[in-house]
């Protein structure tokens, strides 16, 4: 549980859903230049900044080494 906490606190300081333009939740779509979000080239990408941030604190590997549940949507078929 306490490492899910630490992970999470990168989340709290740098929220993906609020700051990705597209809203994505479980990583960046590739759209990125630079750094730069595809869909307002003056705004850092949120994924690239929760990467370098979890980078330079040394929490990198674990992130990437977790699974992250996907968003259920109310789609029917």
């Amino acid at each position: 549980m306490i490492e899910k906490k630490q992970q999470s606190k990168v989340s709290k300081e740098l929220y993906p859903k609020s700051g990705c333009a597209k809203g994505f939740v479980n990583g960046p779509c590739g759209g990125f230049a630079n750094g730069k979000c595809e869909t307002d080239h003056t705004k850092d990408c949120m994924w690239v900044l929760i990467y370098e941030k979890l980078k330079k604190t040394g929490r990198l590997e674990n992130f990437l080494n977790q699974y992250i549940e996907p968003k259920k949507t109310l789609f029917k078929n």
